[in-house]
């Protein structure tokens, strides 16, 4: 499904937590933790992501060897495109639920994967 958007699962993994953390960035190695994808994997991804315009890498301050990984505007729309058109599929469920219900479903989801996100093992 994620194919007609250029994106294998693992990739579209790595654009979601990438737009979590956009203003900051983050280092390979700590999205390879996070997706719980192999680090060569992820360079691989973010370095396509870059290829297409939608990344940028950052050396940082500290180590001009280590750099972090920035979503730009352009891959955070990509990344739109793709949730949008996966909605339907998400409407046709919530079909039928409050609006109140829904705000506090969105909540605790956020805070779960905040949470997993500090917690991985």
């Amino acid at each position: 499904m994620l194919d007609r958007f250029g994106l294998t699962e693992a990739q579209f993994s790595v654009l979601n937590y990438l737009a979590r953390r956009m203003p900051e960035g983050q280092s390979v190695t700590t999205i390879a933790a996070a997706v719980e994808v192999k680090q060569p994997a992820v360079s691989k991804n973010v370095s396509k992501f870059e290829g297409m315009g939608w990344a940028r890498f950052e050396a940082m301050q500290n180590d001009a060897r280590a750099k972090h990984v920035f979503l730009n505007q352009a891959g955070h729309a990509h990344l739109q495109d793709v949730q949008q058109a996966l909605l339907p599929d998400y409407l046709a469920m919530m079909e039928g639920w409050r609006d109140e219900d829904i705000a506090s479903l969105t909540a605790r989801l956020f805070r779960l994967v905040d949470w997993l996100d500090k917690n991985r093992f």
